[in-house]
């Protein structure tokens, strides 16, 4: 938590969080790890006074409502409100994703302060029960009941798009290559039919009844100005609503011509191709909705894809010694877990696309992949664990070859040199016999460190006591014994009579919980687009050398500049000023 110095007027201190209030006002992040599970929208009652507050929030709610959105609604004694919206349960966010939607609002709400939410490194907002400035402190408008349920069950998974989508932008915003290509992809995969008869996937459809404004503006042309600033919002909320429903672009421009829909027909008459333009919209909101709505979090009966595994002696063999000389060089390091992770990818990619020379496995593989097969590690943690690797004398991983062009980096995974490393008891968890197996994406929401405990008691016939799980994971007792309360926490160990069990929630069930599917298919589809990307920018740089020919340096000067540097010679230079 942050808490308020009122010295300098600002959140100037932090501190971990406390199960007693403190006596400042105390704020807590909105961020980690660059996204957000709650959308904070701050209420200032500073400028305008607490009416116009009252009023701003009355209307994000009942669009919050219409949207299904659930909110945790607190009020400080200035008169200034909190309004928290959680996202659907497993469901992230980045300030990328939620800024089009905040400037929305601030469009239209005077009050409204997105501040926080527009800076994922200092974004943060103080919580229901916090000190107040003027004195006192926030209160809930609701029971806490109320308050603890909303979060709970959380909004409805496609928040952000219908909310979007009812105060009428469809527009995209301008975005780099690599989120183009994102988008590009995402909407070919989402959409169904082609032409005048393409229409949203099933699986993304909401069949929701559209709010009163938006058959009002359909049906009759009538504005609702507190939504929508003009007519053109109006147009697309309406089409935006229509293709969520899943109407083709055809059956869009044929309702437009019943009575149900006349204001909306009355809307494209100024245009000079009234259905041209009519169609040229509702493409674009096929689009946008297509782009914008998140993968299904939860689906009932759903088992989590992953792999159960290969058992190869090669790969497995060289893993344990691998692993054994980390946890001699590295122990008491925070970097040791992230290191056994990238180890663990590196094995994991030899044994399913690398090769064996002369007995030791070699595979070239990239950051991305790594990234993904070490459980969702950043592509910048697995680079940075690749270089300390390539530069550490004895590391059981070796640079065989420099990646150029398309290929990848090549290594090779070599046996352990200096025998001193690799005495005594072998890491945690390891096993030659066990099956190699990639990182579950669970542990990314667990932790690394929790993942080596719980290998060490699922990977044992007899129950182990707590010291003794701590003792053969070779951490210090204070991290162990928070490791393994993270672990009963989320369900995954359990203790009885003293002894360590296995308990009954699985990863695949954490992983459904709190999306990680989504998250990985995310990140494929991103690493999908930064190949392409790239692989582009190589042959164009084909080209453009091509292009020169041979004798060419890639230099090109001006003619007449060139000549008259030539006859002037060079500038004079005085001496006296050196």
């Amino acid at each position: 938590m942050r808490l308020y110095d009122p010295a300098v007027g600002r959140f100037d201190s932090c501190r971990a969080l406390t199960t007693k209030r403190p006596k400042v006002p105390a704020a807590v992040p909105l961020f980690l790890r660059g996204r957000t599970r709650l959308l904070a929208l701050d209420f200032d009652a500073k400028h305008l006074g607490p009416h116009a507050v009252k009023s701003d929030v009355a209307r994000v709610l009942n669009w919050l409502h219409e949207c299904g959105g659930r909110a945790v609604v607190d009020v400080s004694t200035s008169g200034g409100q909190h309004v928290l919206v959680p996202l659907s349960p497993g469901a992230t966010a980045t300030v990328r994703e939620i800024r089009p939607v905040l400037d929305l609002l601030a469009a239209r709400l005077p009050t409204l302060d997105i501040v926080p939410m527009t800076n994922e490194r200092t974004g943060c907002i103080t919580v229901p029960g916090s000190e107040c400035r003027e004195g006192g402190h926030r209160r809930l408008t609701d029971d806490l009941a109320v308050a603890i349920d909303n979060l709970v069950v959380g909004s409805d998974p496609g928040l952000l798009a219908r909310l979007t989508a009812l105060l009428g932008c469809t527009t995209p915003h301008r975005t780099s290559p690599v989120s183009a290509v994102v988008q590009a992809l995402t909407v070919s995969e989402r959409i169904v039919g082609a032409g005048a008869a393409a229409c949203l996937h099933p699986s993304y459809r909401r069949s929701l009844t559209p709010s009163s404004a938006v058959v009002a503006f359909a049906s009759h042309g009538r504005v609702d100005t507190d939504r929508w600033r003009s007519r053109s919002e109006a147009r697309q909320s309406v089409l935006a609503h229509a293709v969520m429903g899943g109407l083709s672009i055809a059956e869009l421009v044929e309702r437009a011509g019943t009575p149900e829909w006349a204001g909306l027909r009355e809307a494209y008459s100024d245009y000079r191709d009234p259905a041209k333009a009519l169609m040229r919209d509702a493409e674009n909101a096929l689009n946008w909705i297509a782009s914008t709505l998140p993968d299904p979090v939860r689906h009932i009966g759903h088992k989590f894809k992953y792999t159960g595994g290969l058992q190869d002696p090669v790969f497995a063999n060289w893993l344990q010694a691998a692993n054994t000389w980390t946890t001699a060089a590295y122990q008491g390091r925070r970097d040791r877990w992230t290191t056994h992770a990238v180890l663990q990818a590196l094995a994991w990619s030899a044994a399913v696309a690398g090769e064996v020379v002369e007995g030791v496995p070699v595979v070239a593989v990239g950051g991305r992949s790594l990234s993904i097969a070490a459980g969702m590690l950043p592509e910048t943690t697995v680079w940075s664990v690749l270089e300390r690797l390539r530069e550490t004398v004895g590391s059981p991983v070796l640079l065989v070859s420099r990646g150029v062009g398309q290929n990848a980096d090549r290594y090779a995974l070599v046996p352990i040199r200096d025998s001193s490393a690799s005495v005594g008891r072998s890491a945690p968890g390891n096993d030659a016999h066990q099956r190699l197996e990639s990182i579950h994406p669970a542990w990314a929401e667990i932790g690394l460190r929790q993942k080596a405990v719980y290998e060490v008691v699922a990977s044992t016939d007899e129950p182990m006591t707590v010291d003794a799980v701590i003792e053969a994971v070779r951490m210090s007792r204070s991290s162990g014994y928070d490791a393994v309360l993270d672990l009963r926490v989320a369900g995954l160990l359990t203790i009885e009579n003293r002894k360590v069990r296995v308990g009954l929630v699985t990863l695949d069930d954490i992983a459904q919980r709190c999306g990680m599917e989504a998250e990985v298919r995310r990140r494929v589809v991103r690493h999908r687009a930064e190949r392409i990307v790239w692989r582009q920018w190589l042959v164009e740089r084909e080209t453009a050398r091509l292009s020169f020919g041979d004798d060419s340096r890639g230099l090109l000067l001006d003619e007449a500049y060139l000549s008259t540097v030539v006859s002037a010679g060079p500038p004079a230079v005085d001496v006296s000023d050196w």
